[in-house]
């Protein structure tokens, strides 16, 4: 392989800061392993974790004059498999990474692998770059156990008739027929809709299917700065990852003429 030139030591201190953060950073231990994976040498392994990285990493590119390691370290810790029961901290990580490789013109994608872009001048850039691309199919994607189907429905129907794009299931049995639901699914709940109506019960909660969907709402709303999921209460059930603080409608205080109207307004933003 090509040497790939170093990078420079501001953007190698920030990536570490990222990939060692305290809360949402790699372990001690798996940055000790990584890095021999990686064929590094962990120079400083009692240092704070982003210390210790950015250390490692520096000897490295002084020794070698390239940064190949380094980027074989970061597709190591990025890879998918390791993010099964928590992809909402893997679009976390990832989106913090491509902000800081995107200034040596590099971006790592969700299969681990890199590809080359316009490197970056300014802090606006990437942010800028990835809200162009941000295209939603449906105004509104709703998500719902089938129990709770009654409710989904009569939200479904009315936003329909007002024109608004709404993804429910009823309505989508050509273009989910012969479909992967898993990956078709999470695009979906992550990717194509301006906000995802979560209907809560116990219902909801215990599903594999409504768990697949609300983990890729999730990781959608980890990555923005603005509300994505919407909750709607059906019962008092406490959702994985769904803070209390969040705002929510109870449902057994209100009627789906008022959830829509809501709606209606919330898409006004």
């Amino acid at each position: 392989m090509d040497k790939i030139p170093a990078i420079p030591s501001e953007v190698l201190e920030n990536i570490c800061r990222v990939i060692a953060n305290t809360e949402t950073g790699l372990t001690g231990t798996e940055i000790g392993r990584l890095l021999a994976e990686s064929l590094m040498q962990d120079t400083d392994p009692t240092m704070t974790k982003w210390r210790r990285l950015f250390n490692a990493f520096a000897y490295y590119q002084n020794k070698h004059k390239c940064s190949n390691n380094i980027l074989t370290f970061l597709s190591k810790a990025m890879q998918p498999v390791r993010y099964v029961d928590n992809p909402e901290l893997f679009q976390h990580r990832l989106l913090e990474l491509n902000k800081r490789l995107c200034f040596v013109g590099l971006e790592l994608s969700e299969n681990a692998k890199y590809r080359k872009i316009e490197k970056s001048s300014t802090i606006t850039n990437p942010l800028a770059e990835s809200d162009k691309q941000t295209t939603t199919d449906y105004d509104i994607a709703i998500s719902f156990a089938g129990e709770d189907r009654e409710v989904a429905e009569s939200i479904a129907e009315k936003l329909k008739s007002q024109g608004v794009k709404v993804f429910y299931d009823t309505y989508e049995k050509a273009t989910l027929w012969g479909k992967d639901l898993y990956v078709h699914l999470n695009d979906v709940y992550k990717n194509k809709a301006k906000f995802c109506l979560m209907v809560i019960s116990g219902s909801y909660r215990d599903k594999q299917w409504t768990n697949h969907e609300r983990k890729a709402a999730q990781a959608r709303a980890f990555t923005q700065n603005k509300e994505y999921i919407l909750p709607l209460k059906l019962d008092d059930t406490e959702i994985p990852g769904l803070n209390e603080t969040i705002g929510y409608v109870d449902y057994r205080q209100s009627n789906s003429d008022e959830v829509v109207n809501l709606l209606n307004e919330k898409l006004k933003e």
